[in-house]
């Protein structure tokens, strides 16, 4: 079975938000697997991912804060032992077959990058069906919810890499090395996915989507250093292009369907 390394990113004060990540990666159908926590500064992050040290295999890692995730993703795989890096916000919470599916389709095709369906949709909010105390996003708009069920958008086809947002995503680690991994020159919120995603096409990667690893996003406030410092380093600039050079695919088994089609018709909308 292949290994994977599923690399968390935080930020200061996002240490309840991290307990609650960590708890549903304890619920992965997925084995075997590792985390490494990269902890960009904040204060009480190392009591919190200790405190699943002994039902995870679990590694912590912190840093000055800078509000560079791309640092952080680069210090995570870095670290990274498994075949396969999944890269994880702290504030997102997977659904419990999220890594055996990025495993699955991972195994057959390692020159992909694979990007999750995460609420990203700040203005649509829900308890979360796994910690009920805790607001969640659970829209993405790079979706359309049409005859009570969840379609790619078009857009995805003619534009993967504008929405490889890497809250959520998986790669070969051997890919990422190749890739040269994240563009540290950018700070705060954005940009640094898209480059990278942009950078991939162009070497002969594709990028790809996967409902099968549909997730929550914790909903939390946007003014923090991480969001408001965003534009204040690298800006990433869309190239418009007449087509993608292959054919994006939008991967969904019809279990991951049903799962989230009954969730958002059964649990969110209500």
């Amino acid at each position: 079975m292949i290994f994977l390394s599923v690399v968390v990113c935080m930020s200061p004060g996002r240490e309840s938000q991290l307990a609650h990540c960590l708890r549903q990666l304890l619920a992965q159908s997925h084995a075997p697997f590792e985390v490494l926590v990269v902890d960009d500064g904040s204060l009480n992050g190392r009591a919190c991912a200790e405190a699943f040290s002994q039902t995870l295999q679990l590694r912590y890692f912190w840093r000055e804060n800078d509000c560079c995730v791309s640092r952080s993703r680069n210090l995570g795989a870095t670290h990274a032992r498994g075949e396969i890096v999944v890269f994880l916000d702290a504030d997102v919470l997977l659904n419990p077959n999220a890594l055996a599916a990025y495993a699955a389709y991972l195994g057959f095709r390692q020159q992909d990058l694979l990007y999750g369906y995460v609420g990203y949709d700040k203005t649509r909010l829900a308890p979360s069906l796994w910690a009920p105390e805790t607001a969640v996003n659970w829209w993405d708009t790079r979706y359309l919810w049409e005859d009570g069920r969840v379609r790619p958008d078009p857009k995805l086809y003619h534009s993967a890499y504008e929405f490889a947002w890497a809250g959520n995503f998986a790669i070969y680690r051997e890919t990422y090395r190749r890739l040269g991994g994240f563009d540290e020159a950018f700070v705060g919120w954005g940009g640094e996915d898209l480059d990278f995603a942009e950078r991939a096409v162009h070497a002969g990667r594709e990028v790809h989507f996967l409902v099968d690893a549909w997730g929550e996003h914790q909903h939390h406030d946007q003014n923090a250093p991480f969001h408001t410092l965003s534009g204040q380093g690298k800006v990433y600039a869309f190239q418009p292009h007449p087509t993608m050079p292959y054919a994006v695919r939008c991967q969904a088994s019809s279990q991951a369907l049903r799962d989230l089609n009954g969730a958002i018709a059964g649990h969110y909308l209500l």
